[in-house]
Protein backbone atom coordinates (compact mmCIF):
# COMPACT_ATOMS: atom_id res chain seq x y z
CA UNK A 1 0.00 0.00 0.00
CA UNK A 2 1.10 3.61 -0.44
CA UNK A 3 1.26 6.53 2.50
CA UNK A 4 -1.62 8.58 0.68
CA UNK A 5 -4.09 6.02 1.07
CA UNK A 6 -3.99 5.46 5.15
CA UNK A 7 -6.93 7.40 6.82
CA UNK A 8 -6.78 9.65 9.49
CA UNK A 9 -5.46 8.03 12.89
CA UNK A 10 -4.40 4.47 11.05
CA UNK A 11 -0.46 3.12 11.13
CA UNK A 12 1.68 1.96 9.01
CA UNK A 13 5.42 1.22 8.07
CA UNK A 14 7.68 2.37 5.78
CA UNK A 15 8.57 -0.04 3.43
CA UNK A 16 10.37 2.19 0.31
CA UNK A 17 11.16 5.83 -0.90
CA UNK A 18 10.92 5.74 -5.01
CA UNK A 19 10.83 8.92 -6.59
CA UNK A 20 13.84 10.08 -8.39
CA UNK A 21 17.20 11.07 -7.10
CA UNK A 22 16.86 14.79 -4.97
CA UNK A 23 12.79 13.94 -4.09
CA UNK A 24 14.17 10.54 -2.23
CA UNK A 25 16.62 12.07 -0.78
CA UNK A 26 14.93 15.53 0.70
CA UNK A 27 12.12 12.92 2.16
CA UNK A 28 14.62 10.74 3.77
CA UNK A 29 16.40 13.81 5.03
CA UNK A 30 12.65 14.67 6.67
CA UNK A 31 12.80 10.97 8.15
CA UNK A 32 10.59 8.89 6.12
CA UNK A 33 13.32 5.86 6.23
CA UNK A 34 12.37 2.28 5.86
CA UNK A 35 11.26 0.57 9.01
CA UNK A 36 10.25 3.42 11.06
CA UNK A 37 6.48 3.85 11.90
CA UNK A 38 4.38 6.31 10.90
CA UNK A 39 0.92 7.60 11.94
CA UNK A 40 -1.52 9.73 10.01
CA UNK A 41 -2.40 13.21 11.85
CA UNK A 42 -4.78 14.95 9.74
CA UNK A 43 -6.17 14.79 6.71
CA UNK A 44 -6.48 18.73 5.44
CA UNK A 45 -10.30 19.30 3.79
CA UNK A 46 -9.54 19.24 0.51
CA UNK A 47 -6.93 15.79 1.31
CA UNK A 48 -4.31 17.70 0.63
CA UNK A 49 -1.75 18.11 2.57
CA UNK A 50 -1.50 15.38 4.78
CA UNK A 51 0.03 15.53 8.02
CA UNK A 52 1.87 12.70 9.45
CA UNK A 53 3.74 11.74 12.71
CA UNK A 54 7.00 10.20 12.47
CA UNK A 55 10.01 9.62 14.85
CA UNK A 56 8.23 12.16 17.36
CA UNK A 57 7.31 15.17 15.65
CA UNK A 58 4.69 15.68 12.81
CA UNK A 59 5.56 16.71 9.11
CA UNK A 60 3.24 17.57 6.61
CA UNK A 61 3.54 16.20 2.51
CA UNK A 62 1.55 16.81 -0.44
CA UNK A 63 -0.42 13.89 -1.33
CA UNK A 64 1.25 13.47 -4.41
CA UNK A 65 4.57 13.24 -2.19
CA UNK A 66 2.87 10.34 0.04
CA UNK A 67 1.75 8.82 -3.35
CA UNK A 68 5.55 7.75 -3.69
CA UNK A 69 6.12 6.05 0.00
CA UNK A 70 5.41 2.31 0.25
CA UNK A 71 4.29 1.01 3.56
CA UNK A 72 2.84 -2.08 5.40
CA UNK A 73 -0.42 -1.32 7.22
CA UNK A 74 -1.68 -2.94 10.71
CA UNK A 75 -4.25 -4.59 8.30
CA UNK A 76 -1.83 -6.14 6.27
CA UNK A 77 0.43 -7.12 9.71
CA UNK A 78 -2.77 -8.90 10.92
CA UNK A 79 -3.09 -10.86 8.11
CA UNK A 80 0.45 -11.49 8.41
CA UNK A 81 0.03 -12.95 12.24
CA UNK A 82 -2.21 -15.43 11.09
CA UNK A 83 0.08 -16.74 7.20
CA UNK A 84 3.12 -16.22 8.10
CA UNK A 85 4.63 -19.21 9.61
CA UNK A 86 7.96 -16.80 11.15
CA UNK A 87 5.09 -14.92 13.30
CA UNK A 88 3.06 -18.20 14.07
CA UNK A 89 6.25 -18.97 16.19
CA UNK A 90 5.75 -16.04 18.19
CA UNK A 91 5.33 -16.49 22.09
CA UNK A 92 1.80 -17.27 22.41
CA UNK A 93 1.62 -14.55 25.78
CA UNK A 94 2.60 -11.35 24.15
CA UNK A 95 -0.06 -8.67 24.27
CA UNK A 96 -1.56 -8.12 21.02
CA UNK A 97 -0.09 -4.56 20.35
CA UNK A 98 3.82 -5.88 20.98
CA UNK A 99 2.97 -9.36 18.50
CA UNK A 100 1.22 -6.41 16.11
CA UNK A 101 4.32 -4.14 16.20
CA UNK A 102 6.26 -7.49 15.84
CA UNK A 103 4.29 -8.42 12.54
CA UNK A 104 4.93 -4.88 11.50
CA UNK A 105 8.37 -4.84 11.36
CA UNK A 106 8.67 -8.07 9.84
CA UNK A 107 6.34 -7.57 6.90
CA UNK A 108 8.27 -4.05 6.46
CA UNK A 109 11.52 -5.71 6.27
CA UNK A 110 10.36 -8.58 4.26
CA UNK A 111 9.44 -6.56 1.97
CA UNK A 112 11.95 -4.09 1.68
CA UNK A 113 14.28 -7.61 0.32
CA UNK A 114 12.50 -7.45 -2.86
CA UNK A 115 13.98 -5.51 -5.05
CA UNK A 116 12.98 -4.34 -8.74
CA UNK A 117 15.65 -4.05 -10.95
CA UNK A 118 15.56 -2.77 -14.79
CA UNK A 119 18.16 -3.68 -17.32
CA UNK A 120 18.58 -1.17 -19.62
CA UNK A 121 21.07 -1.04 -22.71
CA UNK A 122 21.99 -0.38 -26.57
CA UNK A 123 21.04 -3.83 -28.95
CA UNK A 124 22.91 -6.33 -28.72
CA UNK A 125 25.14 -5.55 -25.79
CA UNK A 126 24.89 -8.37 -24.10
CA UNK A 127 21.80 -7.39 -22.12
CA UNK A 128 19.81 -10.11 -22.47
CA UNK A 129 22.48 -12.81 -21.91
CA UNK A 130 23.55 -11.31 -18.34
CA UNK A 131 19.71 -11.53 -17.27
CA UNK A 132 19.82 -15.50 -18.81
CA UNK A 133 22.70 -16.05 -16.42
CA UNK A 134 21.52 -14.30 -13.65
CA UNK A 135 17.87 -15.35 -13.16
CA UNK A 136 18.16 -18.55 -14.76
CA UNK A 137 15.78 -17.89 -17.34
CA UNK A 138 16.17 -19.21 -21.00
CA UNK A 139 15.82 -16.28 -23.24
CA UNK A 140 16.38 -16.39 -27.20
CA UNK A 141 19.73 -14.05 -28.08
CA UNK A 142 20.25 -12.60 -31.33
CA UNK A 143 22.82 -10.15 -33.10
CA UNK A 144 19.76 -8.28 -34.49
CA UNK A 145 17.70 -5.40 -33.79
CA UNK A 146 14.47 -6.36 -31.85
CA UNK A 147 14.71 -9.42 -29.85
CA UNK A 148 14.10 -8.82 -27.17
CA UNK A 149 10.30 -7.15 -27.95
CA UNK A 150 8.81 -6.65 -24.56
CA UNK A 151 9.96 -6.53 -20.82
CA UNK A 152 10.69 -10.06 -19.66
CA UNK A 153 11.17 -10.62 -16.06
CA UNK A 154 12.84 -13.07 -13.86
CA UNK A 155 13.03 -13.68 -10.58
CA UNK A 156 16.08 -15.41 -8.24
CA UNK A 157 17.50 -15.00 -4.33
CA UNK A 158 21.14 -13.02 -3.87
CA UNK A 159 22.18 -12.51 -0.73
CA UNK A 160 18.55 -12.61 1.47
CA UNK A 161 17.61 -10.42 -1.40
CA UNK A 162 14.59 -11.42 -3.78
CA UNK A 163 15.37 -9.85 -6.76
CA UNK A 164 12.86 -9.21 -9.56
CA UNK A 165 15.05 -8.46 -12.74
CA UNK A 166 13.35 -6.77 -15.44
CA UNK A 167 15.09 -7.47 -19.34
CA UNK A 168 13.97 -4.13 -21.32
CA UNK A 169 13.75 -3.96 -24.65
CA UNK A 170 17.31 -2.76 -26.68
CA UNK A 171 17.06 1.00 -27.20
CA UNK A 172 19.63 3.49 -28.48
CA UNK A 173 18.45 6.67 -26.58
CA UNK A 174 15.11 7.22 -24.51
CA UNK A 175 13.77 9.65 -27.39
CA UNK A 176 10.33 9.14 -27.89
CA UNK A 177 10.97 7.93 -31.78
CA UNK A 178 10.50 4.60 -31.55
CA UNK A 179 8.03 2.10 -29.78
CA UNK A 180 10.85 0.47 -28.18
CA UNK A 181 12.64 3.78 -26.72
CA UNK A 182 8.86 5.02 -25.21
CA UNK A 183 7.88 1.44 -23.59
CA UNK A 184 11.85 1.54 -22.23
CA UNK A 185 11.14 5.17 -21.27
CA UNK A 186 7.19 5.04 -19.64
CA UNK A 187 8.42 1.73 -17.72
CA UNK A 188 11.27 3.60 -15.90
CA UNK A 189 9.36 6.91 -15.25
CA UNK A 190 6.16 5.27 -14.34
CA UNK A 191 7.01 1.84 -12.55
CA UNK A 192 10.19 3.30 -10.41
CA UNK A 193 12.25 0.32 -10.65
CA UNK A 194 14.49 0.53 -6.81
CA UNK A 195 17.80 -0.05 -9.54
CA UNK A 196 18.63 0.54 -13.07
CA UNK A 197 21.35 -1.47 -14.53
CA UNK A 198 23.07 0.38 -17.29
CA UNK A 199 24.37 -2.59 -19.50
CA UNK A 200 27.45 -0.94 -22.08
CA UNK A 201 29.09 -2.63 -24.38
CA UNK A 202 32.84 -2.35 -23.74
CA UNK A 203 34.11 -2.86 -27.32
CA UNK A 204 31.75 -0.03 -27.89
CA UNK A 205 31.45 2.31 -25.09
CA UNK A 206 31.30 5.67 -27.05
CA UNK A 207 28.04 4.77 -28.74
CA UNK A 208 26.69 3.40 -25.45
CA UNK A 209 26.91 5.86 -23.13
CA UNK A 210 24.81 8.51 -24.90
CA UNK A 211 22.11 5.87 -23.45
CA UNK A 212 23.91 6.64 -20.17
CA UNK A 213 23.79 10.11 -20.18
CA UNK A 214 20.29 10.16 -20.57
CA UNK A 215 19.59 8.37 -17.47
CA UNK A 216 21.90 10.58 -15.47
CA UNK A 217 19.45 13.37 -16.63
CA UNK A 218 16.14 11.28 -15.30
CA UNK A 219 18.10 11.35 -11.60
CA UNK A 220 17.44 7.39 -11.26
CA UNK A 221 19.70 5.11 -9.11
CA UNK A 222 22.13 3.70 -11.76
CA UNK A 223 24.72 0.71 -11.49
CA UNK A 224 26.78 0.53 -15.05
CA UNK A 225 27.64 -3.22 -16.08
CA UNK A 226 30.40 -2.96 -18.23
CA UNK A 227 29.87 -5.66 -20.34
CA UNK A 228 31.56 -8.16 -22.84
CA UNK A 229 34.81 -6.75 -20.60
CA UNK A 230 37.33 -10.01 -22.07
CA UNK A 231 36.96 -8.15 -25.91
CA UNK A 232 38.49 -4.53 -24.20
CA UNK A 233 41.23 -6.67 -22.27
CA UNK A 234 41.84 -9.00 -25.43
CA UNK A 235 42.60 -5.64 -27.73
CA UNK A 236 45.07 -4.76 -24.79
CA UNK A 237 42.99 -1.38 -23.99
CA UNK A 238 42.72 0.13 -20.71
CA UNK A 239 39.81 1.73 -18.91
CA UNK A 240 39.90 3.62 -15.73
CA UNK A 241 36.57 2.33 -14.37
CA UNK A 242 37.00 3.89 -11.18
CA UNK A 243 37.50 7.44 -12.34
CA UNK A 244 34.99 6.78 -15.18
CA UNK A 245 32.32 6.27 -12.53
CA UNK A 246 33.39 8.86 -10.29
CA UNK A 247 32.77 10.97 -13.54
CA UNK A 248 29.33 9.77 -14.50
CA UNK A 249 28.38 9.39 -10.54
CA UNK A 250 27.71 5.59 -10.56
CA UNK A 251 29.31 2.47 -9.99
CA UNK A 252 30.81 0.99 -13.02
CA UNK A 253 31.18 -3.38 -12.28
CA UNK A 254 32.98 -4.71 -15.55
CA UNK A 255 31.13 -8.77 -16.58
CA UNK A 256 31.50 -10.96 -18.97
CA UNK A 257 27.59 -12.07 -19.44
CA UNK A 258 29.07 -14.99 -21.36
CA UNK A 259 30.83 -16.74 -18.88
CA UNK A 260 29.22 -15.14 -16.21
CA UNK A 261 32.32 -13.20 -14.55
CA UNK A 262 31.85 -10.37 -12.42
CA UNK A 263 27.90 -10.70 -12.12
CA UNK A 264 28.33 -11.93 -8.54
CA UNK A 265 30.50 -8.40 -7.60
CA UNK A 266 27.09 -6.40 -10.10
CA UNK A 267 24.40 -7.40 -7.59
CA UNK A 268 26.60 -7.04 -4.66
CA UNK A 269 26.99 -3.56 -5.99
CA UNK A 270 23.49 -3.43 -6.90
CA UNK A 271 22.08 -4.08 -3.25
CA UNK A 272 24.73 -1.39 -1.63
CA UNK A 273 23.26 0.92 -4.06
CA UNK A 274 19.62 0.16 -2.93
CA UNK A 275 20.79 0.37 0.77
CA UNK A 276 22.33 3.51 0.53
CA UNK A 277 25.35 1.67 2.26
CA UNK A 278 28.30 3.88 0.78
CA UNK A 279 27.82 7.36 0.23
CA UNK A 280 30.57 7.56 -1.94
CA UNK A 281 29.58 5.10 -4.40
CA UNK A 282 27.34 6.88 -6.20
CA UNK A 283 26.46 10.83 -6.18
CA UNK A 284 23.97 12.93 -8.79
CA UNK A 285 25.62 14.99 -11.44
CA UNK A 286 24.17 16.86 -14.17
CA UNK A 287 25.67 16.75 -17.67
CA UNK A 288 27.07 20.11 -18.58
CA UNK A 289 25.64 21.25 -21.93
CA UNK A 290 27.44 24.36 -22.59
CA UNK A 291 26.77 27.72 -21.10
CA UNK A 292 23.64 28.70 -23.96
CA UNK A 293 22.00 25.26 -23.12
CA UNK A 294 22.10 25.22 -19.68
CA UNK A 295 20.93 29.10 -19.34
CA UNK A 296 17.80 28.15 -21.22
CA UNK A 297 17.11 25.32 -18.89
CA UNK A 298 17.57 27.30 -15.79
CA UNK A 299 14.88 29.60 -17.05
CA UNK A 300 12.60 26.86 -18.19
CA UNK A 301 12.91 24.91 -14.88
CA UNK A 302 11.51 26.79 -12.61
CA UNK A 303 8.08 26.83 -14.09
CA UNK A 304 8.16 23.36 -14.52
CA UNK A 305 9.39 22.40 -11.01
CA UNK A 306 6.16 24.75 -9.75
CA UNK A 307 4.00 21.80 -10.39
CA UNK A 308 4.13 19.82 -7.21
CA UNK A 309 2.81 16.60 -9.01
CA UNK A 310 5.71 16.04 -11.71
CA UNK A 311 8.08 17.50 -9.35
CA UNK A 312 7.39 14.67 -7.04
CA UNK A 313 7.34 11.88 -9.24
CA UNK A 314 9.86 12.91 -12.52
CA UNK A 315 13.24 14.55 -12.59
CA UNK A 316 12.09 18.53 -13.92
CA UNK A 317 15.57 19.16 -15.14
CA UNK A 318 15.13 15.89 -17.24
CA UNK A 319 11.54 17.11 -18.52
CA UNK A 320 13.05 20.79 -19.33
CA UNK A 321 15.63 18.93 -21.50
CA UNK A 322 13.23 16.92 -23.26
CA UNK A 323 10.42 19.72 -23.71
CA UNK A 324 13.19 21.84 -25.09
CA UNK A 325 14.20 19.06 -27.35
CA UNK A 326 10.73 19.18 -28.54
CA UNK A 327 9.76 15.10 -27.48
CA UNK A 328 6.08 15.51 -27.98
CA UNK A 329 5.70 12.67 -25.09
CA UNK A 330 6.73 15.47 -22.76
CA UNK A 331 4.68 18.12 -24.23
CA UNK A 332 1.75 15.88 -23.56
CA UNK A 333 2.65 15.19 -20.40
CA UNK A 334 3.07 18.58 -19.53
CA UNK A 335 -0.08 20.25 -21.00
CA UNK A 336 -2.07 17.55 -18.95
CA UNK A 337 -0.59 18.00 -15.35
CA UNK A 338 0.71 21.72 -15.34
CA UNK A 339 -1.58 24.59 -15.08
CA UNK A 340 0.69 27.15 -16.15
CA UNK A 341 1.21 25.37 -19.86
CA UNK A 342 1.45 29.13 -21.53
CA UNK A 343 4.03 30.07 -19.33
CA UNK A 344 6.27 27.43 -20.07
CA UNK A 345 5.57 27.10 -23.48
CA UNK A 346 6.27 31.08 -23.65
CA UNK A 347 9.72 30.25 -21.84
CA UNK A 348 10.85 27.38 -23.96
CA UNK A 349 9.86 28.94 -27.43
CA UNK A 350 12.26 32.18 -26.46
CA UNK A 351 14.80 30.04 -24.93
CA UNK A 352 14.71 28.19 -28.59
CA UNK A 353 15.23 30.93 -30.74
CA UNK A 354 18.23 32.52 -28.55
CA UNK A 355 20.20 29.37 -28.67
CA UNK A 356 19.33 28.56 -32.45
CA UNK A 357 20.32 32.17 -33.34
CA UNK A 358 23.61 32.18 -31.27
CA UNK A 359 24.75 28.30 -32.12
CA UNK A 360 23.07 27.79 -35.96
CA UNK A 361 21.98 24.85 -35.53
CA UNK A 362 18.45 23.00 -33.47
CA UNK A 363 18.47 23.27 -30.24
CA UNK A 364 17.88 19.40 -30.09
CA UNK A 365 21.12 18.82 -32.75
CA UNK A 366 22.76 21.23 -29.36
CA UNK A 367 21.93 19.24 -26.79
CA UNK A 368 22.87 15.47 -28.82
CA UNK A 369 26.54 17.36 -29.32
CA UNK A 370 27.14 18.47 -25.85
CA UNK A 371 26.18 15.07 -24.71
CA UNK A 372 28.89 13.68 -26.64
CA UNK A 373 31.17 15.92 -25.89
CA UNK A 374 30.87 15.13 -22.03
CA UNK A 375 31.21 11.79 -23.06
CA UNK A 376 34.50 12.17 -25.59
CA UNK A 377 35.70 14.14 -22.15
CA UNK A 378 34.96 11.45 -19.85
CA UNK A 379 36.89 8.88 -21.99
CA UNK A 380 39.63 11.12 -23.36
CA UNK A 381 40.50 10.87 -19.14
CA UNK A 382 39.85 7.25 -18.40
CA UNK A 383 40.25 5.30 -21.55
CA UNK A 384 43.38 4.11 -23.15
CA UNK A 385 43.28 2.38 -27.15
CA UNK A 386 46.36 -0.12 -27.48
CA UNK A 387 48.68 1.55 -29.36
CA UNK A 388 51.26 -1.04 -31.46
CA UNK A 389 53.00 -0.29 -34.44
CA UNK A 390 51.10 -2.26 -36.82
CA UNK A 391 47.37 -2.13 -36.65
CA UNK A 392 46.25 -5.96 -35.03
CA UNK A 393 44.07 -7.54 -37.73
CA UNK A 394 41.98 -9.70 -36.23
CA UNK A 395 40.47 -13.22 -38.38
CA UNK A 396 37.59 -11.46 -39.76
CA UNK A 397 39.14 -8.57 -41.25
CA UNK A 398 41.95 -11.04 -43.31
CA UNK A 399 39.08 -13.02 -44.51
CA UNK A 400 37.09 -9.66 -44.98
CA UNK A 401 40.53 -8.34 -46.89
CA UNK A 402 40.67 -11.74 -49.21
CA UNK A 403 37.01 -12.09 -50.25
CA UNK A 404 36.66 -8.21 -51.15
CA UNK A 405 40.08 -7.94 -53.24
CA UNK A 406 39.28 -6.91 -56.39
CA UNK A 407 40.98 -9.61 -58.50
CA UNK A 408 40.67 -12.13 -55.67
CA UNK A 409 36.61 -12.03 -55.03
CA UNK A 410 35.15 -12.95 -58.58
CA UNK A 411 37.26 -16.64 -58.56
CA UNK A 412 36.26 -17.15 -55.11
CA UNK A 413 32.71 -16.68 -55.90
CA UNK A 414 32.51 -19.16 -59.01
CA UNK A 415 34.59 -21.72 -56.77
CA UNK A 416 32.32 -21.42 -54.20
CA UNK A 417 29.41 -21.61 -56.58
CA UNK A 418 30.79 -24.72 -58.72
CA UNK A 419 31.51 -26.62 -54.76
CA UNK A 420 27.88 -25.81 -54.39
CA UNK A 421 26.56 -27.67 -57.22
CA UNK A 422 29.42 -30.50 -56.76
CA UNK A 423 28.33 -30.78 -53.69
CA UNK A 424 24.66 -31.06 -54.02
CA UNK A 425 25.00 -33.68 -57.08
CA UNK A 426 27.88 -35.71 -55.94
CA UNK A 427 28.00 -36.03 -52.51
CA UNK A 428 24.23 -35.58 -51.77
CA UNK A 429 23.70 -38.79 -54.32
CA UNK A 430 24.67 -41.26 -51.62
CA UNK A 431 22.03 -39.74 -49.06
CA UNK A 432 19.66 -39.89 -51.84
CA UNK A 433 20.55 -43.69 -52.20
CA UNK A 434 20.26 -44.38 -48.94
CA UNK A 435 16.85 -43.31 -48.87
CA UNK A 436 16.07 -44.83 -51.75
CA UNK A 437 16.86 -48.18 -50.40
CA UNK A 438 14.95 -47.55 -47.00
CA UNK A 439 11.69 -46.85 -48.67
CA UNK A 440 11.91 -49.48 -50.98
CA UNK A 441 12.70 -51.89 -48.25
CA UNK A 442 9.76 -50.31 -46.72
CA UNK A 443 7.18 -50.88 -49.23
CA UNK A 444 7.92 -54.19 -49.48
CA UNK A 445 7.85 -55.35 -46.13
CA UNK A 446 4.52 -53.18 -46.14
CA UNK A 447 3.56 -55.31 -49.15
CA UNK A 448 4.42 -58.46 -47.36
CA UNK A 449 2.23 -57.94 -44.81
CA UNK A 450 -1.10 -56.55 -46.82
CA UNK A 451 -3.69 -58.77 -48.61
CA UNK A 452 -3.74 -57.94 -52.38
CA UNK A 453 -5.93 -55.21 -53.24
CA UNK A 454 -7.18 -51.93 -54.08
CA UNK A 455 -5.47 -50.73 -50.31
CA UNK A 456 -2.50 -52.09 -51.32
CA UNK A 457 -1.98 -50.63 -54.25
CA UNK A 458 -2.75 -46.92 -52.61
CA UNK A 459 -0.32 -47.50 -50.06
CA UNK A 460 2.90 -49.15 -51.53
CA UNK A 461 2.80 -47.93 -54.99
CA UNK A 462 1.08 -44.52 -54.27
CA UNK A 463 1.93 -43.25 -50.99
CA UNK A 464 5.03 -44.80 -49.84
CA UNK A 465 6.39 -45.32 -53.35
CA UNK A 466 5.27 -41.38 -53.87
CA UNK A 467 7.23 -40.39 -51.03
Amino acid sequence: MILADLATGEKAVIVRVHGHGSFRKRLIEMGFIQGKEIRVVLNAPLKDPIEYEIIGYKVSLRREEARQIEVVTEEEAREALVSDEHLQALPADLEETERLEKALAHVAEERHHNIRVALVGNPNCGKTSLFNIASGAHEHVGNYSGVTVDAKEGKFHFKDYDITLVDLPGTYSLSAYSPEELYVRKNLLETMPDVVVNVVDASNIERNLYLTTQLIDMNLRVVMALNMYDELRHKGDKLDTVQLGYLLGMPVCPTVSRSGEGISELFDTVIRIYEHQDPKLARHIHINHGAEIELGIKHVQPYIAHNEKLKAQYSTRYLTIKYLEGDKDIEKLLKKDCSNIQDIANARSDEQQRIQTLMGTSLESAIVDAKYAFIQGALAETYQRYQEERPRRTLTDRIDALVTNQWAAFPIFILLLWFIFWATFTIGQYPMDWIDAAVAWFGEKVASWMPDGWAKDLVVDGIIAGV
